[in-house]
């Protein structure tokens, strides 16, 4: 049985590796070598918002989905009906939620994540 860690990078290879030699791997790396930085100084919440922002199909987007994809998982499991920013700002809780104790969570876990990012990019991308 794969522990927490394990699987927290074999994720992240996972999708490190999905991207390398496409026309946007270098974004990818240079987005992703930022991610524990902007995650640390700006908070999951803000910078989230960012990747949104950029728009439907941008590099930013799709590291916003993997993000997703990992917090409606252990530990986290934030709600599958949720988007993540519906689930970080707590307007669909579900049972036993407190808002502000997931927040920190997935806060941690989204760090976490963030850089075993980091550390395949520099090596696959």
């Amino acid at each position: 049985m794969a522990t927490l860690v394990q699987e927290r990078a074999g994720f992240a290879l996972h999708h490190v590796k999905e991207v390398a030699g496409t026309g946007d791997a270098a974004k990818f790396k240079t987005e992703l070598k930022d991610l524990p930085a902007r995650l640390h100084t700006g908070g999951l919440a803000q910078t989230m918002a960012t990747c949104l922002a950029e728009g439907d199909g941008s590099v930013r987007v799709r590291i916003y989905e993997w993000l997703q994809d990992w917090l409606r998982r252990p530990p986290v499991s934030f709600p599958a009906a949720s988007t993540l920013m519906e689930s970080i700002v707590g307007a669909s809780p579900g049972a036993g939620f407190d808002p502000e104790i997931k927040y920190r969570e997935a806060s941690e876990e989204a760090r976490a994540l963030a850089v075993w990012l980091k550390k395949f990019a520099e090596a696959f991308l």
